[in-house]
């Protein structure tokens, strides 16, 4: 099937150039315009220079008009000719259409069986990281893509479980707190990039030293005079596991009763117990 032309004969047939007298009209218009070019109006003139730009407009415009004319006639034939070449485009889209249609499902339909492939591959390679690391943690769309080969797939999807692996050991390696550790875990499990990790290992370290430096118990001053009626407080921890030493220390505290206050609430929210000095010993759990 081929599309041929048959009136005009041939493309030359089309029309090739539009002639009028643009020459004359050129020269005309530079000499009628040519007294504006240094024309100045004033204020008593100012009526005479909106009759000129009346004037100027209107020949303006039936120029345009022509234009649009010749345009008119010019585009008529094609116009026509365009609808019936749409028509026959229009034909040949309802078949297209119905192929599209079928190649997508097609190719949808291998996406799908490729993926149940990936997913059987993964619960079988996972392991142990099945619950840290869920599949859409390392999947890569360009796998469906049909130009991916399954073996190339494979090849990828155990590197990546390796690492993450490997990245894991490293961290538990690092004897870390237990709280720590498995916040940096978390932190790597979330973005798979052991810099970041680390970076956030490192912040919880300073974060939790800079936390321990805050709430150090000051030491008593030891030539500090307290007193409390009778009786002079000492601290006594809690009971401890056997295997911890318990110790008693004397001391006396001088202060008012608002800071006695204070200090017996302080070692009795602590678990610190105290007496007077003369209940005081040493003794070993």
């Amino acid at each position: 099937m081929e599309l041929k032309i048959i009136t005009p004969e041939s493309e030359k047939g089309f029309i090739q150039k539009i002639e009028f007298n643009f020459d004359e009209l050129k020269t005309q218009i530079s000499e009628s315009l040519s007294k504006y070019e240094k024309l100045v109006y004033s204020e008593d003139s100012i009526k005479e220079a909106k009759e000129d730009r009346a004037k100027l407009n209107k020949f303006k415009e039936a120029l345009e008009t022509r234009r649009k004319e010749i345009k008119s006639l010019c585009l008529k034939p094609y116009n026509e000719f365009e609808a019936k070449i749409k028509e026959l485009t229009g034909l040949i889209d309802k078949p297209i259409l119905a192929i599209d249609t079928q190649v997508k499902n097609f190719e949808e339909n291998k996406k799908e069986a490729k993926m149940s492939d990936i997913i059987s591959f993964y619960e079988e390679v996972i392991g142990d990281l099945k619950e840290l690391l869920p599949l859409e943690k390392i999947f890569n769309q360009k796998w469906l893509n049909s130009t991916v080969k399954f073996a190339a797939i494979e090849k990828e999807m155990l590197e990546k479980i390796a690492k993450v692996n490997g990245d894991l050991k490293v961290i538990s390696d690092l004897n870390l707190n237990a709280d720590i550790e498995l916040q940096v875990k978390d932190k790597y499990l979330t973005t798979l990039d052991f810099s970041i990790a680390m970076a956030e290992k490192t912040r919880l370290e300073n974060l939790k030293d800079a936390i321990q430096k805050r709430e150090q118990p000051q030491e008593i001053a030891q030539d500090i005079e307290i007193i409390q009626e009778d009786n002079t407080l000492i601290a006594v921890p809690d009971e401890q596991p056997e295997t911890v030493k318990i110790y008693y220390r004397e001391f006396w505290v001088k202060g008012t009763k608002e800071q006695l206050i204070h200090l017996a609430e302080y070692l009795e929210n602590n678990g610190i117990q105290y007496g007077g000095i003369e209940k005081c010993q040493s003794q070993t759990a």
